[in-house]
């Protein structure tokens, strides 16, 4: 019979050593002796060394069932407990092994690698040299802004914060000036992550001139490679890899990763690849509010329904 593991987190976001140990975080306590709980956060690949005064101040026992760790902080109040044992579903430097000569495809494999796995950066986060000389002397003018909420670059399953949270919020809780999370379209369970990573794939070798998928990485992820099949859902064309050859990466790429829905941000059928003059075309509206706009504006206009009817013919 297992012994069930023990979950905690903390009341307030911590900085140990070079790592930010995240306000309400769920950790599993992996040892404890006089001086020190070693932990292992949900949104961290290693274990932290807390010293056990910091810990027995800070730290709240999690409740949990044979399914759920209980945690406010986290979409639906609770975090299915088979999502503590998920992992990337392949490394980056495996991924991008069998492309190394080939840069600029490296460079989209290792985009969509991000994207899949890490929050957006934000560069208003403070660091954690600023944040112990703050502590030290917790004094800012009036005119100075110290700190965000939003960490710069963190895991994709770290607690996501509610849209309508504000600044003063940020200044009243335990915190501050640390950061708490990440943006609540940023946030995505491990499980979804990888199937995010596996969709994004699937796309970019479905794309026209793709390099082939090696049969190990298919095989490993399951990718369904039906060549010249991935079409931009702006325009419908099929999306070529030569134009990224030629363009990705500088001022005004071809290629870009756009979201039917931008409010969503990059979540399981929302994120594909398309051309960066659609997503432009687009803008910050979601596929469904053109639809209704277009639809709106033909609809009393007789010339204008009358070349949508064609098209749609």
């Amino acid at each position: 019979m297992s012994v069930q593991r023990v979950y905690v987190a903390f009341r307030k976001t911590i900085a140990i050593g070079s790592d930010w140990l995240c306000a309400q975080t769920p950790c599993a306590i992996k040892s404890r002796n006089e001086t020190t709980v070693v932990v292992e956060p949900f949104n961290k690949s290693r274990k932290i060394k807390v010293p056990v005064e910091v810990y027995d101040a800070e730290a709240c026992v999690l409740e949990q069932d044979d399914h759920f760790v209980y945690n406010a902080s986290y979409p639906g109040g609770r975090i299915p407990k088979e999502e503590f044992d998920v992992k990337p579903i392949i490394g980056k430097s495996e991924l991008l092994a069998p492309f190394i000569e080939n840069k600029n495809f490296c460079l989209l494999l290792e985009k969509a690698y991000q994207d899949s796995y890490t929050g957006k950066g934000n560069t208003f986060c403070i660091n954690i040299k600023e944040y112990l000389a703050y502590l030290a002397n917790p004094v800012v003018s009036k005119l100075e802004r110290i700190g965000d909420p939003v960490f710069n670059r963190t895991s994709r399953h770290t607690p996501p914060i509610p849209s309508g949270f504000e600044r003063k919020d940020f200044e009243a809780c335990l915190s501050f000036p640390a950061p708490i999370g990440i943006r609540a379209e940023d946030f995505a369970f491990p499980s979804e992550q990888n199937k995010i990573l596996v969709q994004l794939l699937t796309q970019i070798f479905n794309c026209k001139n793709a390099p082939i998928c090696p049969e190990e990485i298919r095989a490993k992820l399951n990718i369904v490679v039906e060549p010249d099949s991935h079409r931009c859902e702006w325009c419908g064309e099929v999306m070529n890899i030569v134009e990224l050859n030629q363009d990705y990466c500088s001022k005004e790429h071809s290629v870009n990763f756009c979201h039917r829905d931008p409010k969503l941000g990059t979540k399981e059928h929302n994120v594909y690849i398309g051309h960066c003059s659609c997503n432009r075309e687009q803008g910050g509206y979601s596929e469904i509010e053109r639809v209704m706009q277009i639809a709106k504006l033909a609809k009393y206009n007789t010339e204008y329904k009358k070349i949508l009817l064609e098209m749609l013919q």
